[in-house]
């Protein structure tokens, strides 16, 4: 009877995982093997076929654990520099600042957790750039995102959720009840749960299929007008996902991914 081979497209995703796994740390082959839960035998050809590429560099200890090289940070750089999504994003942000006379960011899903693209606390347009790097379950740009993609938010919760802070919300349930909400209100809410004290806002932004693509919002370490900041983050989320689908040319929808 003949093996039915996997398509080449999984292990390219396969390989991709592994690299965004590395992006949080070095990691060994077993230690990558049990996060990506494959073999350890083909965890290491993985990393032995990343190293030969010189994507990833083997670090001189006993455990043997790989870690990220520059060549990936430069391609992450040249996509921030070419992507529309940020350049066209950075003067919303801007008017959600203004608007709020908060923190305003937008964020984008980097594997369980969401980065940073544009960050505005100023006068003026500024400079996309890649950011803080936080946690999507327990954020509001994290939570905003979750609730508009399906696949990303059972991937998540398929594995354990860290806590923060006493306010973090770890039961897999209780997420989904709240990403429930998020859809409801449209928008999300962070109450110091990843930060005492930090309380936020965040919309997602759509591309033309209606994907949640981004999220926009703000910030805050104190009080915060959740309905009224919540009302200005979802027109300014609206704006931007307008601006983009004027902007951008038509594709075929897609089902919103990782």
């Amino acid at each position: 009877m003949a093996v039915t081979r996997p398509p080449g497209a999984y292990f390219v995703t396969r390989t991709v995982r592994a690299l965004e796994l590395l992006a949080f740390g070095p990691l060994s082959a077993p230690q990558l093997a049990e996060a990506m839960q494959v073999g350890v035998a083909t965890a290491r050809r993985m990393l032995w076929r990343l190293a030969e590429e010189e994507y990833v560099v083997q670090l001189d200890e006993p455990r043997r654990r790989y870690a990220l090289t520059p060549r990936l940070v430069a391609v992450a750089g040249q996509w921030l520099e070419h992507s529309e999504l940020p350049r066209l994003a950075a003067p919303f942000v801007a008017l959600l600042h203004a608007r709020t006379s908060l923190t305003a960011h937008l964020v984008v899903p980097s594997y369980d957790r969401v980065v940073c693209l544009v960050h505005s606390n100023d006068a003026g347009v500024p400079e996309p750039r890649l950011r803080e790097l936080v946690p999507a379950h327990c954020t509001a740009g994290g939570k905003a995102l979750l609730a508009g993609r399906e696949r990303w938010r059972r991937s998540l919760l398929s594995a354990p959720l860290r806590a923060y802070t006493e306010r973090t919300v770890t039961d897999p349930g209780a997420v989904e009840r709240e990403t429930s909400a998020t859809r409801e209100r449209g928008y999300a809410i962070e109450d110091g749960e990843y930060r005492p004290g930090v309380r936020a806002v965040a919309a997602a932004v759509r591309d033309r299929a209606g994907n949640a693509i981004a999220a926009i919002g703000v910030s805050v370490a104190g009080d915060l007008d959740v309905e009224t900041i919540g009302s200005d983050a979802l027109r300014t989320a609206g704006e931007l996902s307008t601006a983009l689908v004027e902007y951008m040319p038509s594709q075929p929808a897609r089902s919103p991914s990782r």
